[in-house]
């Protein structure tokens, strides 16, 4: 149990450095008003740093606690980046931000309780394990549901966000039960008992490469067609559904659950879900504000009541 609170503590951690790394790259791209390579702006950097850190504390995590767990807790980098965003860039938030995080917050601290309570400390496995539990027949109609959909997502042309973000949750499922994998062949190989012995960790690390590979690929696609309020909050339901679902069948994460803690998880993932869909919004509608006043050089706002009607929408 230790292992698994420790998971929780270090994907915060993970996640709050990468919800960081999202406002601190925005100062990079606000600043780089000539075009020219990010390369030369220290501020991209930090913000890089920030985001690579925070992707290896969520490796670790993935390493000490259930993918189950460890999924839902994205969505504390859409949370963290409120605050950030307002120390940083001055972006005040408004009381739609402030109740998505509050529930993502409430929803978060369920799916903590609900894993945790009925979780059992395996935080490694062997290659030996491992190769029992992935020739399951479940699992195996798993796998081939979500490479079959995704090729035949990708194949259909169609430019949709349902499209993209459907190919990114598919593929990122598969990658974060491979990378649960390869994080206990390391750990255990560095511990001294050798996992790179037999087939299984050279299968699962290619296709840990390429599964992510293309995740990115149509995750970028997606947010510069539709941008973030569209695709953050469909992203973070369909991708942390399927990376459940998948925990679930390979590594039997809800197995010792009861029928009233595993209503409770589905409530506390849709809580979190809203939360995120109200964060993703408010963001938005600050945007478009921002864009029109930019636009016309002056006040936006013809009268006082439709300045009052626009303040109202983002609350």
């Amino acid at each position: 149990m230790q292992n698994v609170f420790l998971g929780v503590f270090v994907s915060l951690l993970g996640n709050s450095l990468i919800g960081s790394s999202f406002s601190v790259m925005k100062v990079a791209h606000d600043s780089n008003k000539d075009g020219g390579s990010y390369l030369r702006i220290p501020t991209w950097w930090a913000g890089t740093l920030l985001m690579i850190l925070g992707e290896a504390g969520n490796l670790v995590a993935y390493t000490l606690a259930k993918p189950s767990l460890i999924s839902p807790l994205g969505a504390i980098s859409v949370v963290v980046n409120v605050p950030v965003g307002w120390l940083v860039l001055g972006e005040r938030p408004s009381m739609r931000n402030m109740a998505g995080c509050m529930m993502s917050i409430v929803g978060g601290y369920g799916i903590v309780w609900v894993v945790a309570s009925g979780s059992v400390d395996r935080p490694t496995m062997t290659a030996a394990e491992f190769e029992a539990l992935l020739f399951q027949p479940a699992f195996m109609v798993f796998l081939a549901i979500s490479f079959g959909e995704s090729i035949d997502l990708i194949w259909s042309g169609r430019r949709t966000v349902m499209t993209y973000v459907m190919v990114c949750s598919l593929l990122g499922g598969v990658s974060v039960l491979s990378i649960k994998a390869v994080s206990s062949f390391v750990l255990l190989t560095l511990q001294g008992d050798n996992q790179f012995l037999t087939l299984i960790p050279f299968t699962t690390l290619p296709i840990l490469g390429f599964t992510l590979m293309l995740q990115i690929k149509y995750l970028n696609m997606a947010l510069a067609e539709f941008g973030t309020p569209e695709v953050v909050p469909i992203y973070y339901v369909t991708f942390t559904s399927c990376a459940v679902i998948g925990s679930s069948i390979l590594y039997g994460d809800l197995s010792e659950t009861s029928h009233q803690n595993v209503a409770v998880f589905v409530f506390s993932f849709l809580l979190t879900a809203a939360g995120v869909w109200l964060v993703s919004r408010g963001s938005a509608r600050k945007e478009e504000t921002r864009a029109r006043s930019a636009s016309l050089g002056q006040s936006p706002y013809a009268n006082p009541e439709e300045l009052e009607e626009d303040m109202q929408s983002l609350l």
